[in-house]
C-alpha cells in the first residue's frame, strides 16, 4: 500500500519522466546567437526567429513568447494572463533588448539598425506609445491583444531590465567593442564606431560622452556608414586636454600615455573626422 504523508496525502513515488518541448521563448534565440560560432550560423537563426510567431508583424517587434494557448496551466503565470499582456507573448523590453544587442554583437549590424528603428522606444510614436518615448516600459502590449487600442502602448508593472542592454548597445555603437586594449605593453584607446549614416546629424556630427567625463564627437561629412563594404574609417583624432592643450593623431588609436589618462578622465573632448 502507498505510504500516507503528513497531509494524508497517498505519496507516489516517480520512475520517470517525459520531456514535452514548449512553445518557443525568446531567450532561447537569445542564448543561441550569443553562442553561434559565425556570422552566417548567427543569421540562419536571426532570419528563423524573423519568420516565427515569436516576430510580431505589425508592431514589428519582438515577443517574449509565442502563442500559450496549448500549454498546460502547469506552465506557470504567463499562461494565466491575457495574450498580449505581461509573461503572455507581450513584448518585455528587457528581453527584447537582450536579443537586439546579441544580434549587434554577432555582427548582423544591417538587421540590427533595421530593427533598431521600430523596437527602440525613442523611435516610436508617442501616440501609439502612449508616453513619453523619454521613458522606458515594462513591456509592450502586442497584437496578439484582443484589444487593438493597447497594440503598441508601453505599460509599467515593475521595474524595467532594459537598461543595462541599452548601454550596452550604446557604448558599442559609439565606441565600438573592445576600446582600450594592450598593444606593445602599452595601453592604447582605439576608436571603432558601428554608426550607419542616417544616426548622424545635419552637420554630420554625432557626440557623446564617454566614461562619464569626455565629450566625444565623431564629424562625418558624407554620413557614411561605419561598418559593412563602403564603410567611413576614422582618418584623424584630436584630443583637446582641460588647458586646451591639443594633440592629434592620424588614424583611430590614441596611443600611450594619453589613453591612459583619458581613460582616468583628463581629457575634455576629442574630435574624430570620419572619411
Amino acid at each position: 500500500s502507498n505510504k500516507i504523508n503528513l497531509h494524508g496525502k497517498e505519496s507516489v513515488r516517480v520512475l520517470k519522466f517525459e520531456a514535452h518541448p514548449v512553445t518557443y521563448f525568446l531567450e532561447g534565440p537569445v542564448k543561441a546567437i550569443k553562442l553561434s560560432q559565425n556570422l552566417q550560423s548567427a543569421k540562419a537563426i536571426y532570419e528563423t526567429v524573423k519568420k516565427s510567431e515569436l516576430f510580431d508583424r505589425k508592431l514589428k517587434m519582438y515577443k517574449t513568447c509565442a502563442p500559450l494557448k496549448n500549454e498546460s496551466m502547469e506552465l506557470g503565470r504567463g499562461r494565466a494572463f491575457t495574450p498580449g499582456w505581461l509573461e503572455n507573448e507581450s513584448v518585455f523590453t528587457h528581453m527584447e533588448f537582450k536579443y537586439i544587442l546579441e544580434v549587434l554583437k554577432a555582427g548582423l549590424y544591417d538587421e540590427f539598425f533595421s530593427d533598431m528603428k521600430n523596437v527602440l522606444i525613442p523611435f516610436l510614436d508617442p501616440a501609439v506609445y502612449g508616453r513619453s518615448t523619454l521613458e522606458n516600459s515594462s513591456f509592450i502590449a502586442s497584437s496578439a491583444n484582443p484589444d487593438p487600442s493597447t497594440h503598441g502602448k508601453g505599460y509599467v508593472a515593475r521595474l524595467s531590465g532594459s537598461t543595462a542592454e541599452i548601454l550596452s548597445m550604446w557604448i558599442i555603437m559609439m565606441a565600438g567593442k573592445n576600446p582600450f586594449r594592450i598593444k606593445e605593453d602599452n595601453l592604447i584607446l582605439s576608436l571603432n564606431p558601428i554608426l550607419p549614416g542616417w544616426l548622424f546629424d545635419d552637420d554630420g556630427k554625432v557626440s557623446f560622452r564617454f566614461l562619464g567625463k569626455t565629450d566625444i564627437t565623431y564629424v562625418n561629412p558624407a554620413k557614411k556608414d561605419t561598418y559593412g563594404m563602403n564603410k567611413g574609417a576614422i582618418s584623424n583624432i584630436k584630443v583637446t586636454l582641460p588647458d586646451d592643450e591639443i594633440y592629434e593623431y592620424a588614424g583611430n588609436i590614441i596611443p600611450a600615455p594619453f589613453a591612459s589618462r583619458i581613460r582616468s578622465g583628463e581629457a575634455a573632448s576629442i574630435t574624430a573626422v570620419i572619411e
